[in-house]
């Protein structure tokens, strides 16, 4: 069974750090968000500022969030979440054509499920970027996490 990532919310702290670009609902589908990386040199710059070093986003929105949960899907979901991000970029992006679109999002939504594929359903991870060694790629280092047993989330 594939896994793809839910955001995390354990408090309002998202709200404040993403305060430009919105902040994920608890619950929201997201993505691992390399499709949406600043230039590193110019991040801090970002207007609004975004935080893309250290974030998700929400497949249907620019929100942005610091932790997400690893959660077991059906197969399907896979193409339906393509699908929505796909629609995503051309409609609230300004992707230049739906096939481009659909060939990022399904790049980005194959990329989530494979950095989840080897991780438990219901850990949390964190993801930190760097600029890569080439000056053109992007690394990125992911931290995996015991979910919490606190507020909406299951006991």
């Amino acid at each position: 069974m594939p896994k793809l990532l839910r955001a995390v919310r354990l408090d309002d702290s998202d709200e404040h750090i993403f305060a430009g670009c919105g902040a994920a609902k608890d619950g929201e589908w997201v993505v691992t968000g390399g499709y949406a990386v600043c230039d590193f040199a110019n991040a801090p710059r970002c207007n609004p500022v975004c935080h893309c070093q250290a974030s998700f986003v929400a497949l249907s929105s620019r929100a942005r969030c610091s932790i997400a949960e690893v959660v077991d899907v059906p197969d399907t979901a896979i193409d339906e979440q393509i699908e929505a991000l796909a629609w995503h970029l051309v409609k609230d992006w300004k992707a230049p054509s739906y096939e481009i679109a659909r060939s990022v999002a399904e790049e980005e939504v194959l990329h989530t499920a494979d950095v989840c594929s080897t991780l438990s359903p219901e850990v949390w991870i964190t993801v930190k970027r760097t600029p890569g060694d080439d000056g053109e790629a992007v690394d990125e280092q992911y931290a995996v996490y015991d979910r919490l047993m606190v507020g909406a989330h299951k006991l």
